[in-house]
Formats: C-alpha cells, structure tokens, sequence
C-alpha cells in the first residue's frame, strides 16, 4: 500500500464524528476524510492537527479516507507565540492559493524549510523571503535586474505600484527596498546571508505588491 506525506494545512466538521483534512503535498493539495477524528479515542488527533507533518495511508476514490498515519515532524508549536503565529498565518494563506499547475516537489519542500527556519531566525525574516520567493510560483516576475527608462543596472529601486524598476534618475521616490527585494527574490543557501531591513515596512510593500499583483489580499 502507498504511503504518503503532507503537511496539515486545516481540518473542518464532517458529519458528526468525523473531520475533512486538508493537506500540502509534493504532489499538491489533498483533501483524506479522517472517519470518528473527533472521538479522541480514535487516536486520529495527530492527523488533524494544523502544522503536522505526517506521513499516511489513504483508500482509493476521488474522496480517499485515511486508514492509518504517523506524526513526522509537528510545528504546532510555532502558534504559542502571537508573532510566529501572525507569520504562519500569512504563509498558510498562500499555501492554500497554490496553483495546480506549479512544481509541487521543489515547492513543498521549500515551505518545510521556511517553516524550520521560524523558530530559528527573525520571524519576519523568513515570512519576507518566503513571500518574495512565492512570486515565482504565481507566475508574477518583479522587473529587479535593470531600470525601465534607461536600462542601467546599479542603484535601482522598485515602484510597488507598477511592479517595475527605476533609477535615481528616472524616479524621484526613491526606495531603499529594492536590494532586498533582489536578493529575497534570487537563490542564496542560507537565510543569515539576507540582509536585513525594517520588516514591517517591507511587509507592508508585499503585501501591496500582492494585492496588485497576485490579487491576494495578505492578512
């Protein structure tokens, strides 16, 4: 019998006893009916539980229910902090927006990643890199590499307002984000080589950048 892994996205009521889980996937999104989940004589609790990484058995059929799980990996204690919770929050909002057609693979194992990293490093931090670097999966490429004026490649900064970039010469707003925005977007191996900046601020640019771009409304 197949196994399977995901991760625990949320769970609602399903008839008396019973919950829907939705999970993240390598392969995608997955929904398994969890059958008596909410008798916690079941032992199905684990199974139910959001942030858990849990490996499964499941029947066959458009509606599979699980048969039997084991708890991988938990994460649920990234919500016993209010700040780590508001991060999580946000990236489980755009787990759930995943398109269909994206590389699940490379992409779920890039949110456990994020995930690990939540309790290791400034909060904010990742949720900025994990945001930026999502733009990727929605198909929305920010214009980082050169200025759309004049074409030159150093000292730009980027309008949120129309995704594109520009230099001192070209724009007079200027904005000391766009460095960020370049480097969270591009590949680096470890999250301490990001620089750092005021996070509030540059959250409060993504989540415009979403709003206008990906038609996400970030919360």
């Amino acid at each position: 019998m197949d196994e399977f892994e995901g991760i625990v996205i949320n769970s609602i009521d399903y008839k008396e006893k019973s919950k829907i889980v939705y999970l993240y996937t390598p392969y995608g999104h997955e929904s398994i009916r969890a059958t008596k989940s909410k008798d916690y004589k079941s032992g199905f609790i684990g199974f139910t539980t959001t942030l858990n990484v849990v490996n499964y058995t499941k029947t066959k059929g458009e509606f599979p229910s699980l048969i039997e799980y084991n708890v991988k990996e938990s994460f649920y204690d990234l919500t016993s902090s209010i700040s780590v919770m508001k991060c999580v929050s946000m990236i489980l909002q755009i787990i759930k927006s995943i398109p269909n057609d994206t590389n699940h693979y490379r992409t779920y194992y890039f949110i456990l990643d994020i995930l690990k990293e939540l309790n290791n490093n400034n909060p904010k931090k990742v949720l900025c890199i994990f945001l930026i670097k999502m733009l990727y999966v929605f198909g929305v490429q920010p214009s980082l590499k050169k200025c759309s004026c004049c074409g030159r490649e150093n000292n730009l900064f980027l309008c949120v307002n129309n995704g594109l970039s520009y230099c001192s010469n070209c724009y007079n707003n200027k904005s000391d984000l766009i460095d960020i925005w370049k480097e969270y977007y591009y590949d680096k191996k470890n999250i301490e080589e990001y620089s750092n900046t005021s996070f509030d601020e540059l959250l409060d640019e993504i989540k415009k950048y979403y709003n206008i771009f990906v038609n996400i409304t970030l919360k």
